[in-house]
């Protein structure tokens, strides 16, 4: 992964030979990436799919593979608001890269956190949790996968149970962790859903008084829901991200510049990741070498370079879409140019994003397995 343009090429290339459907979209708009993908200033020519291509309604799904169908190890399946996910096909090939890109982040995921506590399912739970068969294959949640390439540690503590047929927030156990860590300042990590952690404080802070756990503690929320719209929770607003940080700081006793937030979709392979900045009042995303990101305008869909602008989001993937036409993606999400060569905040070299959100009248949806979560109080 030392040379992206040169990986995305050959991505590229392999995805236009392999994948008629993407050989159709570029030959419309005279692209042929033999001739025209010679140097990294031409990867913005590089015609993208929509994710909503994906969508189950619009039965293109197997057409966006670049394989035959039955080589194909399982679907995977994003949350749907609407109950129109999106069905991408993929490989363990494909998932060992996800896996792979979990471990060049590790030491911004905090790896030494003596104490995983998850506002998710565990993984086997959440990869088969509403599966069904297409075309002979099983479906799996995008966010489960997810979850079961990151390796938590052994004695992880996950607060979503299954009971029956619907997952539910085990709120008292959640309750029992924080008030045990209450000032010792141990090392601990707080993972998941953002509606789920944002309402659990809620919730306990009627009938709690604030606890810290001190700044040995991360808190790493991952597959959307700011929209207040996760799968089947829906909530009166979306949730402003210096609210949740705010309230989850003041309430937990835990400084802002440890939240982290990771964003990706089901039709991507790499995740960014941001920090949290109390100068910015917002998330700072970074995007790692192993990937490239583009702000298109929303009008015209040209690429945008300046500090300021708004567009639609575009990922490029050199790497773990081997199974399906990934490798230009365009999602319905609008994201801000901070800066194209540092992270004001940390200093870091690197392009720098800000996620506003869902662009308006998209479908909303999380990148979560669809849940049906209830407190559960003890």
């Amino acid at each position: 992964m030392e040379n992206f343009f040169e990986d995305f090429r050959d991505n590229l290339l392999e995805q236009y030979d392999t994948c008629p459907a993407y050989k159709y979209l570029c030959d419309n708009q005279g692209f042929d990436p033999n001739i025209h993908l010679n140097k990294e200033e031409d990867m913005e020519s590089v015609p993208f799919i929509a994710t909503t291509l994906f969508k189950k309604s619009a039965q293109m799904f197997t057409s966006l593979l670049r394989v035959p169908l039955e080589t194909i190890d399982k679907w995977t399946v994003s949350s749907s608001t609407s109950g129109d996910p999106s069905i991408v096909g993929r490989r363990k090939c494909d998932l060992m890269q996800m896996e792979r890109f979990n471990e060049l982040n590790r030491g911004i995921f905090q790896p030494g956190s003596s104490q995983e506590c998850v506002f998710y399912p565990e993984p086997e739970v959440m990869k088969s949790y509403k599966s069904e068969m297409i075309y002979g294959k099983r479906t799996e949640s995008y966010m489960g996968n997810l979850l079961d390439s990151f390796h938590f540690n052994e004695d992880a503590i996950f607060f979503v149970k299954q009971k029956g047929n619907e997952l539910m927030v085990d709120l008292g156990e959640f309750k029992r962790v924080i008030k045990t860590n209450d000032g010792l300042s141990h090392h601990l990590s707080l993972r998941g859903s953002t509606p789920l952690i944002y309402n659990a404080v809620n919730e306990l802070k009627d009938e709690m008084e604030p606890v810290k756990l001190g700044a040995n503690v991360l808190v790493h929320t991952g597959g959307g829901g700011w929209d207040g719209k996760k799968g089947t929770i829906t909530m009166d607003a979306a949730i402003q991200r210096k609210d949740f940080v705010e309230c989850v700081s003041q309430f937990l006793g835990i400084p802002e510049e440890n939240f982290i937030d990771s964003y990706s979709f089901t039709e991507n392979s790499f995740p960014i990741t941001g920090h949290y900045s109390p100068k910015y009042k917002d998330y700072l995303f970074h995007i790692p070498k192993w990937g490239q990101v583009i702000i298109r305008d929303i009008k015209t869909l040209k690429p945008l370079h300046n500090p300021g602008d708004i567009g639609f989001i575009q990922m490029l993937n050199a790497y773990g879409t081997s199974t399906f036409a990934g490798a230009s993606i365009i999602v319905d999400d609008i994201g801000q140019i901070v800066s194209m060569d540092e992270c004001p905040d940390c200093k870091e070299k690197c392009m720098t994003i800000k996620i506003i959100g869902r662009v308006k009248g998209a479908e909303a949806k999380g990148c979560g397995a669809t849940l049906n979560v209830e407190g559960e109080k003890q």
